[in-house]
């Protein structure tokens, strides 16, 4: 009886063992979210509550330091998904990663409502940011200095790398910029800076500030799509090249037409 009893209680020992492993195995593995904070802030949360209405499957946290460090985070293997808020280089094509394109963005360029600038050529943008012209006088505005608001260069946002590239052909930002934290934080600084100057997404747009055409084209779904708009860009989700299940289910619960919906309350979607 007793080497009975001392095998029941081996064995509840063992399960028990194998339930408390089984829950941090399943912790660990939880879906999370790294990168983009256009994605992760305005995509992310309303698709997650959606994915695990469907599915069960929860998603763990939501990081937005960046599209830069979100994919280097899912190439070293440390991420399941990430979000890139730009195209992707050819090196980084060739890399052991899967992605998909969820949708569709513009970085717009913004000026405070009282501005009476309306439209920019491309020339006098990279002017304007790297810091050759001075006063909106230059550019049709008022007599006046231009207060350039950015994000911190050093965390590497898409946003600031696709304008530099874009815009700017590669050449450095000027110095005496405005630096904020967040996209957020750049409107916000626009709202009360009736001289500045920002570039953000169109998610951002808020009464108050209002984007200007580049080159004569206006950030529209037309322009965007076709890519007429000089700053258009595509939303992309990424994983390693052999996924977590769980996360190449979210990728594609964002293609379906319930996911697209969710993009396409801020942004262009696939169709």
């Amino acid at each position: 009886m007793q080497t009975f009893y001392r095998k029941s209680r081996a064995q509840l020992g063992g399960l028990l063992a194998a339930l408390i492993l089984g829950s941090a195995a399943t912790a660990e593995a939880e879906l999370s979210y790294v990168g983009s904070s256009t994605i992760g802030d305005n995509i992310i949360p309303a698709a997650a509550e959606a994915f695990a209405r469907k599915t069960g499957v929860k998603l763990g946290s939501i990081a937005t330091q960046g599209s830069g460090q979100g994919l280097e985070l899912v190439l070293r293997g440390t991420a399941p998904l990430a979000g890139v808020s730009r195209g992707l280089t050819l090196v980084e094509k060739q890399q052991r990663i899967y992605y998909q394109t969820i949708g569709y963005d513009a970085v717009a360029v913004y000026v405070h409502d009282s501005n009476p600038v309306t439209s920019l050529s491309k020339a006098a943008l990279k002017g304007i940011y790297t810091g050759r012209i001075r006063s909106w006088k230059d550019v049709g505005g008022k007599d006046g200095p231009l207060v350039v608001i950015t994000q911190t260069w050093s965390a590497q946002r898409a946003q600031m790398v696709e304008f530099r590239d874009q815009v700017m052909n590669g050449a450095a930002y000027r110095e005496d910029r405005l630096e904020v934290d967040r996209q957020a934080d750049q409107v916000g600084a626009l709202l009360s800076e009736p001289r500045g100057i920002t570039a953000v997404s169109l998610a951002m747009a808020r009464p108050g500030v209002k984007a200007v055409a580049i080159e004569g084209f206006p950030p529209d779904a037309r322009s965007v799509r076709s890519g007429a708009y000089l700053l258009s860009r595509p939303l992309l989700l990424v994983t390693p090249a052999r996924p977590d299940p769980d996360a190449r289910r979210f990728v594609e619960f964002m293609l379906s037409p319930e996911g697209q919906a969710i993009v396409a309350r801020k942004f262009l979607p696939l169709r």
